[in-house]
């Protein structure tokens, strides 16, 4: 996951938007409405509704306004479909958009800032940008027998000690032993985790999931700010809290209001001239590299393709996650002859997709000279998000 320095978040009377922002580069906005909060690893105790054999799925009535889709690659712990009106203990893998209901799984995952708590799942397991064979045994020495089921050990626990990883070991099994007590005390539909404090707290899970990089955190609600700071020192966070009152808006640092303008726009243009075009679609994000405004100077040699094409790789993987734009993506790349091009060119997107905490996965390039990925589809894009916004503001 990339490294995140500085939370800057804007409040508003019917939501709460957070940039997450490393060196002044905007990675992410997340859009929390006040209306419509995201339910994404939320826990449920459901009730098995209908089973669709054609489809090798299920409906789960978790309480809402529309049933949770079940698919049995995502059961856990049972032999097959339980009876029809069963109870059954589901996370939110994704919000439904439409008229679609949210994903759901059994494979329940409890998430701490340095580690991943599975408890129906089995072994250790790593990051992938936790390398080396000397650290993966050390970490995995760390954590064995320290929790009852399988853990993921998060990028962040590159290089942690073991009494850090104890601890946050200790508080994913206490959250998760607070969701095991109330599934055994309340009847389904029920929504485990809106009845324990904090856990749908957006500045809570982005401390949890980049706390351990996090230098600041900027809010412009001075509440809401004077009550973080409080809670970050009982905890002995060094993370600073700032109130911003200044003259200009929050956003303007870091101009995360432009990098959010440059999102919402079809082309990006970069340093050299080469501009990038993005196409979404339901299902099929088209990503055009234009490389007519990049020519050489006056007196210099026109660019390299493979040049062109490394320079907007990082770019390309920086605004698929900004965009939150998911399903088939196909990138139109400067064609290079040289496969040797082509692999630097595919090693760059894939060392930049790697920090992207959405799963993606890369086909390469096609016979056409095309480059394809898929990434996991998690809620609206964001431009829909703000669309929303703007309407319910209406």
């Amino acid at each position: 996951m990339s490294r995140v320095d500085r939370l800057v978040c804007h409040v508003l009377p019917q939501a709460f938007l957070m940039a997450l922002v490393t060196e002044g580069r905007l990675l992410e906005l997340q859009v929390v409405r006040r209306d419509k909060p995201s339910r994404v690893e939320s826990i449920f105790l459901g009730r098995l509704e209908r089973v669709m054999p054609d489809l090798d799925a299920a409906f789960v009535d978790i309480g809402i306004d529309r049933a949770g889709f079940l698919r049995a690659e995502d059961l856990s712990g049972v032999d097959g479909w339980p009876p029809l009106g069963a109870p059954v203990l589901v996370q939110v893998r994704n919000d439904g958009e439409g008229d679609k209901g949210p994903r759901l799984s059994m494979n329940i995952a409890i998430s701490g800032r340095y580690l991943v708590y599975h408890p129906n799942g089995a072994g250790v397991t790593f990051s992938r940008r936790i390398e080396g064979e000397s650290e993966r045994d050390r970490l995995r020495a760390h954590v064995e027998g320290l929790l009852d089921g399988g853990i993921v050990l998060r990028t962040a626990a590159g290089g942690a000690m073991a009494d850090v990883l104890q601890a946050d070991a200790t508080r994913v099994l206490e959250r998760w032993e607070k969701i095991r007590r109330l599934a055994l005390d309340v009847e389904p539909p029920a929504d485990l985790s809106a009845r324990i404090p904090g856990e749908r707290d957006p500045i809570a899970r982005a401390l949890r999931d980049h706390g351990a990089d996090l230098e600041e955190v900027i809010l412009d609600d001075r509440a809401m700010a004077r009550t973080l700071q409080d809670k970050m020192d009982r905890l002995g966070e060094k993370i600073r809290v700032r109130w911003h009152n200044g003259t200009m808006p929050a956003f303007d640092i870091d101009d995360v209001a432009g990098q959010i303008d440059t999102a919402l726009a079809p082309r990006i243009a970069l340093q050299s001239g080469v501009e990038v075009l993005f196409e979404p679609g339901e299902t099929l994000c088209a990503v055009d590299v234009d490389s007519a405004g990049a020519g050489g100077r006056q007196g210099r040699a026109p660019r390299r393709p493979v040049d062109v094409n490394l320079e907007a790789a990082p770019a390309i993987a920086q605004q698929l996650r900004l965009r939150n734009l998911a399903g088939a993506v196909v990138i139109d790349f400067v064609n290079m002859r040289s496969a040797y091009d082509r692999d630097k060119v595919q090693a760059l997107l894939a060392e930049h997709l790697a920090s992207d905490p959405v799963p993606t996965q890369i086909y390469g390039f096609t016979r056409l000279g095309l480059f394809e990925l898929t990434r996991a589809r998690r809620g609206p894009t964001l431009a829909a998000q703000l669309e929303a916004l703007e309407k319910s503001d209406d």
